[in-house]
């Protein structure tokens, strides 16, 4: 297989499909402004297209680890390579416990300890870092990447695209517009039109 990115989440990705599962990865592959160096990770790094043209469809799947906040980037990858025919593989930790009926699709990533409840509808190229929470009924879209122990509770909608952040907090019911940013630590208790930024609540500190 192919890893698409050389940074700390492309790491990570190498770390569980070559260490854990013993899949051989034989390249990564980044953008001709991103190649800086010739290996990552004991493999050699090539120009995007050069990695296309080495390896097709026929012989390698492609796993794209573009990180947190490049949404939209992971996107237009996910369809150039779903339009040129490459299976784009997904990985589910050990550790976490998805219910039967719902489907992982391409490109996702279910890190430690996360958990996906029954009847929940999980989009394509979704990420979950460890302890994400994704209630039961709740609908995610394509492209979207949850930080470490963020929480949806149960029939709420996350739309495509979204960044949610470390223990974020998301109500029961709430609807999440598409690209929103939702910080870390923040408590959302109602809809949230698209395309917005949504911090946590600060207090100043007071001695």
């Amino acid at each position: 297989m192919i890893i698409v990115g050389t940074a700390l989440l492309a790491e990570q990705i190498h770390f569980y499909f070559a260490q854990q599962q013993g899949r051989r990865v034989e390249a990564f592959a980044v953008d001709a402004e991103y190649l800086r160096e010739d290996r990552f990770c004991g493999a050699p790094v090539l120009e995007f297209e050069e990695a296309l043209r080495r390896h097709p469809p026929a012989t390698h799947e492609l796993f794209i680890a573009i990180g947190f906040l490049a949404t939209e980037a992971r996107k237009r990858k996910f369809d150039l390579l779903r339009a040129r025919g490459y299976t784009l593989p997904s990985y589910v930790h050990p550790s976490a416990w998805v219910a039967e009926n719902v489907r992982v699709g391409a490109n996702t990533l279910i890190q430690e300890q996360a958990v996906v409840a029954p009847f929940a509808r999980l989009g394509e190229d979704v990420f979950l870092c460890p302890q994400v929470g994704i209630n039961h009924h709740t609908r995610v879209g394509d492209h979207c990447f949850f930080a470490p122990a963020a929480v949806v509770a149960g029939d709420a909608e996350i739309g495509e695209q979204c960044f949610i952040g470390a223990n974020a907090t998301i109500r029961d019911r709430v609807k999440i517009g598409a690209r929103c940013v939702i910080g870390a630590g923040a408590v959302i208790m109602h809809d949230c039109p698209e395309g917005g930024v949504y911090p946590a609540a600060r207090t100043e500190r007071r001695d």
